[in-house]
């Protein structure tokens, strides 16, 4: 099995102006995909009605995911939860004690790979 780590946090809009939600997810994907080489996929959903997202990202491996996240907590942590509140968390793999501590104020749910492939 591999090392790779993925997860999705699921948050709820706190605004109703679409370009700013808008704004901060092409901003954030943007910088993602220049500069952090190791995360794999990094997709954002957005609900039919507006009022939810979904944000699938995917790493190499757990030193990825604590890169992204100090990343993240440096850079936009503020923004993020001044539009997002989170409201639930699905991590895949096997994350390391590291990392699960650092995901731990999103109360995530584990779910361990038994099968499967992607291409």
């Amino acid at each position: 099995m591999n090392n790779e780590v993925s997860w999705i946090l699921t948050a709820r809009l706190m605004t109703t102006q679409a370009n700013i939600f808008e704004g901060l997810m092409v901003e954030m994907v943007k910088a993602v995909q220049e500069i952090q080489g190791d995360t794999t996929a990094y997709v954002w959903y957005l609900s039919e009605d507006g009022q939810s997202c979904e944000i699938f990202t995917s790493f190499k491996d757990s030193n990825a995911a604590l890169l992204h996240l100090s990343w993240f907590s440096n850079a936009y942590a503020q923004q993020f939860m001044d539009t997002l509140q989170p409201t639930g968390m699905t991590v895949y793999g096997k994350p390391s004690h590291e990392l699960r501590s650092a995901l731990a104020s999103f109360s995530p749910r584990y779910v361990q790979t038994v099968g499967g492939f992607a291409r």
